[in-house]
């Protein structure tokens, strides 16, 4: 009775010693990322102070999509040309003038003059002139015409006005022969980098791509940057050919250039896949991102603790959590909290917008550690046994 005794007492001791060891190197055992209570401490933990925490439903998600894409819809309406079709002329460019003039009197005589029936007036055609660094053209009879800054027919009409007085009825048109001046330079991820030239009527973004030789990259993957007058648009090409109000008509001076820039995001935790995904340049929402890896894991994923890091704006939100502290780079470091056991939060996961860089996280349910737990313990638990089997311990 008394071998049993201390033979219990024996194996009790190690147990007791080695679930004592455990127990100290819980907070040891192996995990993917931060656990949902260290990131709920972002509010009180003073070495996370400058990070916001931001709880994510349907009417913050739609608030963040739409502040995100409004600098881009203002600066569209930016860039849009009120009236494309309308050409001004500037120096460099080459016009040519036709005068018809009506018998007897004729100012213009010239072996150019050809007879147009059934009028009878004679039309004389005024050898190709450019457009001077001063914005003149040479007119005989009327000196010089100021030319840049305005179009043809604005041109046309001065021109008749000095010549009415010399001239029996005359009648002017004006011909653009070569644009020099207004042109839009198209370069970057394009076949052959182009110089396209302004014609009246417009070139918009889609004609002077194609002038380019097009893309030479997948069109989802491709990022359209028009620059002018210090002002920077970026139009995801892919979403310029489906929408039409973004195909926008160009201005002498513009550069348009085709960008290949993989985007992608970090998604890491609790799901199906760790992986880096690249999306397409009109953009990925973090329902979408989820579905790309086969979603949250579901023996081991927090549904109530789903994130995305990403550092933002300060006027992103009109309200911040807390008071807001710049990070070095002039950006918030924010943290924006979904929970997937509400299921009106996946319509919030279908609209809010993922980014360039972004890192979506999941965190391991709580029953995930206890599990692990228990499986130290039946590793140690069962050695201890075979050990008594084969008499080591008594």
């Amino acid at each position: 009775m008394v071998m049993v005794t201390k033979s219990w007492t024996i194996r009790m001791g190690v147990l007791a010693a080695l679930l004592l060891g455990l127990e100290g190197c819980a907070g040891y055992m192996p995990y993917s990322g931060p656990r949902a209570d260290s990131v709920k401490d972002v509010a009180s933990n003073k070495t996370m102070a400058g990070i916001q925490l931001v709880d994510v439903n349907y009417a913050v998600s739609r608030y963040i999509k739409n502040e995100i894409e409004r600098p881009r819809l203002d600066l569209l309406k930016d860039f849009t040309n009120p009236d494309p079709l309308t050409y001004t002329v500037g120096p460099g460019d080459t016009l040519q003038v036709y005068l018809w003039e009506a018998p007897p009197a004729m100012l213009f005589t010239s072996t150019s003059q050809s007879m147009s029936k059934p009028s009878g007036s004679m039309m004389t055609a005024i050898p190709e002139q450019m457009v001077g660094s001063d914005g003149d053209i040479m007119m005989p009879f009327a000196g010089k015409i100021p030319c840049a800054g305005k179009t043809l027919n604005e041109i046309g009409a001065e021109i008749r006005k000095r010549l009415s007085h010399m001239a029996h009825d005359p009648q002017v048109v004006v011909r653009l022969v070569n644009n020099h001046a207004q042109s839009i330079t198209v370069v970057g991820n394009v076949a052959r980098s182009a110089l396209v030239p302004m014609i009246p009527g417009g070139v918009n973004v889609l004609q002077a791509i194609a002038a380019a030789g097009g893309v030479n990259r997948p069109v989802n993957k491709v990022t359209l940057q028009l620059s002018r007058a210090g002002k920077v648009l970026q139009l995801p090409l892919e979403d310029v050919i489906r929408d039409p109000a973004e195909n926008v008509s160009l201005r002498g001076g513009d550069i348009l250039t085709a960008l290949y820039q993989p985007l992608h995001v970090t998604v890491m935790g609790a799901t199906k896949q760790t992986k880096e995904v690249d999306f397409q340049a009109s953009g990925i929402s973090l329902a979408q991102a989820l579905a790309t890896v086969g979603g949250l894991d579901g023996t081991q994923a927090d549904a109530k603790a789903v994130f995305v890091f990403r550092f933002e704006k300060p006027s992103l939100l009109p309200h911040w959590p807390k008071p807001v502290q710049l990070a070095a780079n002039g950006q918030v470091p924010t943290v924006f909290r979904f929970d997937f056991s509400n299921p009106a939060t996946l319509f919030a996961a279908q609209t809010f917008p993922i980014q360039n860089h972004d890192l979506i996280y999941v965190a391991s349910a709580p029953i995930t550690d206890l599990q692990k737990f228990l499986g130290l313990i039946i590793q140690v638990v069962y050695p201890i046994q075979g050990l008594t089997t084969a008499g080591v311990v008594p």
